[in-house]
């Protein structure tokens, strides 16, 4: 096709495009007020079903299509109409056929709401502009929905899932210490990560992140071997294990090792091996852990994470906030929430109390400007001298580009303030879904 003809189908479709959409508006606003509030309650369960009671052209005859919709489920139809009027009268006021909160409250109910404004952002420069947003919780459900505001309605820009609806997929260890002769074949590619933390006193935690896609888990069966070197070369860590993968029949597969080392520099190799394929890759990386040296090291990296919550998938990735699904994949399709992990160390305590507080800011590194679209501030009193902490981050409608989101953590009783990094990556989604 050419470019001229590409263009005109193009503008064709976005006419006939705005034409239906002022089809339905003028329709709706022939409508009573209670015809309104019935149309917007069945759009959000039943599209087809509210498009059809539109259409209708008279009151008796929408009121004759409702009642068979309704029949024989009065329970049902007295809990939708009782949220019908609600939404209608909170979220209706402005833009009733564009907010999507309307359908998602008929839907689901009531939420857990949080409301993000530009006046309770820390840190907004003048000059940006902030849309206000809103965060709606379902714990029963283990949703969220996350809203933007755009022009006068809230738009719905991404539905997370969380707790024991979500089975996430991993590796899971079925022997240790298992001698496999691996044969060169095929590579196979999988990603590699870390994280460090201080374990004890002149003692670290290394956690190694894996994941590995896998199209089909029928008899599959991986073979891991870790090993470490110091600086003068000397092995000083060698685990082996046999690996099967848990909880999905195929998709991204993530697993976590942990090793205890001392604060020196190493060279880590992971190999793994596909034992069906015969496949096998390898991934070689140094590590300074110098700087947990003396506990100087007062706050662990600053961990992406694609999950935390209180529910359970496997020993291994359990830690003091729940479960923390590591995130090695942090280029992002725009408006995705994910999570942040990390620990900070040798906080002033009184009465066997610490008390901090977090400060997430995020930056654009292409223009090294703040963006602050999320209330990332948080004050925390736990027992102990460590502070475990967890973040959920909502990038709302942060534009594509490179981000770098530096945690501050400050202890109120001494004043001492402690800081980490961590960078993602925002790109459109696919199908600019």
């Amino acid at each position: 096709m050419k470019g001229r003809e590409y263009i005109i189908v193009i503008i064709t479709c976005l006419l006939m495009l705005h034409c239906a959409s002022n089809i339905f508006a003028a329709r709706y606003y022939r409508l009573l007020e209670p015809e309104r509030v019935k149309y917007l309650g069945l759009m959000g369960i039943d599209t087809l079903a509210a498009r059809q009671y539109l259409n209708q052209e008279s009151p008796s005859e929408r009121t004759m299509l409702y009642e068979e919709y309704w029949q024989d489920r009065s329970e049902e139809r007295v809990v939708f109409e009782r949220r019908s009027g609600y939404a209608y009268r909170e979220f209706g006021k402005s833009a009733p056929l564009s907010d999507d909160r309307i359908r998602v409250y008929v839907r689901h109910g009531e939420p857990r709401r949080e409301a993000i404004t530009p006046e309770h952002s820390v840190g907004v420069s003048p000059g940006l502009e902030v849309n206000p947003a809103e965060v709606w919780t379902y714990n029963a459900e283990g949703l969220k929905f996350d809203f933007v505001r755009i022009a006068r309605a809230y738009k719905l820009l991404s539905v997370s899932e969380f707790g024991d609806r979500v089975r996430m997929a991993h590796l899971r260890e079925t022997a240790a210490d298992t001698i496999i002769e691996v044969v060169a074949g095929e590579p196979l590619d999988f990603m590699i990560s870390y994280g460090r933390f201080r374990q004890q006193k002149n003692l670290t935690r290394l956690e190694l992140y894996l994941e590995i896609a896998i199209d089909d888990t029928v008899h599959a069966e991986f073979f891991r071997e870790i090993k470490a070197y110091d600086r003068h070369d000397s092995m000083v860590h060698d685990t082996k294990h046999v690996l099967v993968p848990a909880h999905a029949a195929s998709g991204r597969f993530v697993d976590e090792s942990n090793l205890w080392l001392s604060p020196e520099e190493y060279r880590v190799e992971v190999a793994l091996t596909d034992l069906r394929t015969r496949r096998t890759g390898k991934k070689i990386f140094t590590v300074n852990l110098v700087e947990y040296a003396e506990d100087v090291k007062e706050i662990s990296d600053l961990i992406p994470a694609r999950l935390i919550d209180r529910s359970f998938t496997h020993e291994k990735f359990e830690k003091p906030v729940g479960r923390v699904i590591p995130l090695l994949q942090t280029v992002l399709p725009v408006r995705q929430p994910f999570y942040l992990y990390a620990e900070a160390y040798n906080l002033e305590t009184k009465d066997g109390m610490h008390q901090v507080r977090t400060i997430y800011e995020v930056y654009n590194k292409d223009r090294m400007r703040q963006e602050v679209v999320d209330v990332m501030v948080k004050d925390w009193i736990e027992p102990g001298n460590t502070a475990f902490l967890g973040a959920e981050y909502h990038p709302m409608d942060l534009v594509p580009g490179s981000y770098m989101i530096v945690l501050k953590v400050k202890d109120i009783l001494s004043g001492k303030e402690r800081s980490a990094v961590a960078e993602f990556i925002m790109v459109e989604r696919a199908n600019g879904g």
